[in-house]
């Protein structure tokens, strides 16, 4: 059900999520899903080793018209509905290509990919190139050549690999890893350029989603934290989104609305507003003293034995960026504007300041009644498939929260 900002748990008649349907009681973990368009069904693969194809029935219940084992464990697919190619990522970093017959009662494999040195996290097929990209815990990125299963190109991060978004016109590859590292790549022919390097998150890069009309790349790590880089204004500009108590695992960006979903452990989807106004966070200030009361901090030896003071501890305003002690940055505010969706640190000046009109809130709360492992979703009917560490998977119509 859907939820104040102020208190995610207290429950709205606005705005809410609808519950369709729910596959649970299934006897393994499922590790990943992709809802089918135009169809009541989707795709997962679960650590059983099963790759099963789920339609609902005349009973009105899913139920598997195919249930495939492989010989290892599949970890993440990607299936494209106009070529009818179901791509599994598998954990000794290999990855199969299947066809889906038309009625999705058969998958017949076509080829194998020698991908990685260990398990595949992430991989994405481009019908307009005939790549198949991938990421793996071996630290690499790669991509392969779906006519004869040839490595084109591959690119070796810092560490591993684990999520990928690929802009087909512009060729560039946005590849996050578990350090919270993001590599900014262009594909070619013969290989792949660097271009950049995004750093912003503290923890593992989990979901990367991409805005092709205005060029803003958005990502979600386990630090909570999404970020969104304006790529296409090549000014470095940045925008945090702070809505999540526990690790961000999925985000879907909605082009036609210009929404973001977001997805997390804690039991909660969060449809943000992306056409609204939103400043950049400010850049955190250093000083040895506080900016406001001139008490030194508990690093400045000197300044607290000319004082004969103990030193404070440094925190800093999420609005100015000041560096202040706890007495003067004791007041907490919600700060949409900025990103904050929840109380957060502010200095005393700032408490006093704020104005009305930045404190609204720029998102909705919904309460998916599961930590959600990942989302997939079908815009033509505004169907939202979630996957939950509880062994359940969830379709769900959002068209009351979507704009």
């Amino acid at each position: 059900m859907a939820a104040t900002i102020k208190n995610p748990k207290e429950s709205t008649r606005e705005k809410k999520l609808t519950l369709i349907d729910r596959v649970d009681g299934l006897d393994c973990d499922v590790l990943a899903a992709q809802i089918l368009p135009k169809e009541d069904g989707f795709i997962s693969v679960n650590d059983d080793r099963s790759i099963r194809i789920w339609l609902k029935r005349e009973t009105g219940k899913y139920w598997p018209s195919v249930c495939h084992y492989a010989e290892r464990v599949p970890t993440c697919l990607f299936y494209h509905p106009e070529p009818r190619r179901l791509f599994v990522g598998i954990d000794n970093g290999n990855i199969l290509e299947f066809a889906v017959g038309e009625d999705y009662n058969k998958v017949t494999l076509i080829r194998q990919y020698l991908a990685h040195q260990g398990k595949v996290t992430s991989v994405y097929y481009s019908l307009e190139h005939d790549w198949v990209l991938s990421t793996g815990k071996d630290k690499y990125f790669a991509f392969h050549s779906t006519d004869n299963a040839r490595r084109i190109g591959s690119y070796s991060a810092s560490s591993p690999t684990t999520a990928i978004v690929y802009d087909t016109p512009s060729r560039h590859c946005f590849v996050g890893d578990e350090s919270g590292n993001i590599t900014f790549l262009k594909l070619t022919d013969s290989g792949c350029e660097f271009k950049a390097n995004l750093n912003g998150h503290e923890s593992t890069i989990s979901s990367l989603s991409w805005d092709a009309e205005k060029k803003f790349l958005f990502s979600a790590s386990h630090d909570k934290t999404i970020i969104c880089w304006d790529i296409g204004g090549q000014k470095g500009t940045t925008y945090d989104l702070q809505g999540h108590r526990d690790r961000v695992q999925s985000i879907i960006y909605l082009p036609l609305s210009r929404q973001l979903m977001s997805a997390s452990d804690d039991g909660f989807i969060v449809v943000w507003d992306m056409k609204a106004k939103r400043l950049e966070s400010p850049q955190w200030k250093e000083s040895d003293w506080c900016e406001f009361c001139k008490k030194p901090f508990f690093w400045n030896v000197k300044a607290m034995w000319e004082s004969k003071i103990v030193g404070k501890r440094q925190h800093h305003c999420r609005r100015c960026g000041a560096a202040g002690c706890d007495e003067c940055t004791r007041e907490k505010v919600q700060l949409p504007i900025l990103g904050h969706e929840f109380p957060v640190r502010v200095c005393n000046n700032c408490a006093a300041s704020v104005k009305d009109d930045e404190k609204v809130s720029l998102a909705t709360f919904h309460e998916a009644k599961h930590g959600v492992l990942c989302m997939s979703y079908d815009e033509q009917r505004r169907y939202l498939l979630t996957v939950g560490f509880d062994r359940s998977i969830k379709v769900w119509d959002i068209s009351a929260v979507i704009a």
